[in-house]
């Protein structure tokens, strides 16, 4: 099955097959359970889903690339271990590039073609000739650190643009002499992820309920939340912060109490 493109995803509205469950709110209902488009999904489905999450990005202050957290996933897909073993798979098929957070446990992840996209105009810039760099990030797509004799023998990258790269932070040095593959971006990214996650769990925290129905949370004007309250639900979900509980005026969005 050929995976829907970001552009036509967009044009019909649609998203991936999914299968919701529907309970009407009542006072005395206990029965809590994550429906927030959750789906049931497998490891070709797993592109899709990640460009749905995408409809919902926004970002208005920095140049930000188009980038998930893994936690994403886990709110549409229910076991995490499927999900790490799909990851791998992509990554393997050149269908995503998948980066570390430095200062946290984080993963992030982007599509390869929109990070090749950013990468390509960036070298571009440099006038450093991009086929050959992007070309061997296809054929070393199990490898994620590169010796500085890899950059210059596999992607013939000279000192100076393995310089330039580095401080632009496209490459990142690691304390054992080898380099990275990085997102410049990643650092604001990470700053607006957790400013934006803060905002909606503080407006949870001053309901009595610890609850609000989503569209009305939507509705809100947040200004911490530039990357997109929708967007930023699914990480707060996929982390367990809260909880989508279908009723019947909605999703209701519950702050889960650890």
């Amino acid at each position: 099955r050929k995976p829907l493109t970001l552009a036509a995803l967009r044009a019909t509205n649609k998203t991936p097959k999914t299968v919701h469950n529907t309970i009407n709110c009542k006072e005395n209902n206990d029965e809590d359970f994550d429906d927030f488009d959750s789906a049931v999904l497998d490891s070709s489905a797993i592109e899709e889903n990640m460009k749905f999450i995408l409809m919902s990005f926004k970002c208005i202050n920095f140049e930000i690339s188009p980038i998930i957290t893994k936690a994403m996933l886990y709110s549409l897909m229910s076991n995490k271990t499927q999900v790490d073993k799909d990851l791998a798979d992509l990554r393997k098929s050149n269908k995503i590039m998948r980066f570390p957070f430095r200062s946290s446990s984080l993963d992030y992840i982007m599509l390869f073609s929109d990070y090749t996209s950013v990468l390509k105009k960036h070298l571009l810039t440099l006038n450093i000739p991009a086929t050959k760099v992007i070309e061997a990030l296809k054929k070393q797509c199990d490898m994620i650190y590169f010796s500085k004799v890899d950059l210059k023998g596999k992607m013939n990258l000279s000192d100076d643009a393995i310089k330039s790269l580095t401080q632009d932070k496209f490459l990142l040095l690691n304390s054992n002499s080898t380099y990275e593959f990085s997102v410049p971006s990643a650092g604001n990214y990470m700053e607006l992820l957790s400013q934006g996650k803060v905002r909606i769990l503080n407006v949870l925290k001053n309901r009595t309920s610890n609850e609000i129905l989503e569209q009305e949370l939507l509705d809100m004007k947040l200004k911490q939340c530039s990357l997109g309250i929708k967007y930023l639900l699914y990480d707060l979900i996929g982390n367990g912060q809260v909880k989508s509980v279908k009723c019947g005026m909605g999703n209701l969005i519950r702050l889960v109490k650890k």
